[in-house]
């Protein structure tokens, strides 16, 4: 294992470490959300880590505005979905 490959993965645990207290103390997560977000994320973090980014605050801040983000757009689409299906129904 070479040095870089130790502080990186020093870099994601520290990361991760910060990003999962912020994620514990998001409130009204869903069961998916809380179910998926530990691997989200990590992939996130790692994706982070492998373009170079070296600051692990600045990563767990990153990652979870990603999820929230994703969340978001989840939440978005289903709410699209839903009207839609409505919309259909009214239409038949």
């Amino acid at each position: 294992m070479t040095v870089n490959e130790i502080n990186a993965g020093d870099i994601r645990r520290s990361a991760y470490e910060i990003a999962w207290e912020e994620f514990r103390s998001a409130p009204a997560m869903t069961p998916d959300e809380k179910v998926s977000g530990p691997a989200r994320l990590r992939w996130y973090i790692q994706v982070m880590v492998e373009v170079g980014e070296r600051d692990p605050a600045k990563i767990a801040r990153a990652a979870i505005g990603m999820l929230r983000e994703y969340e978001q757009i989840l939440r978005s689409q289903a709410r699209v979905d839903v009207d839609n299906g409505t919309r259909s129904a009214r239409v038949a």
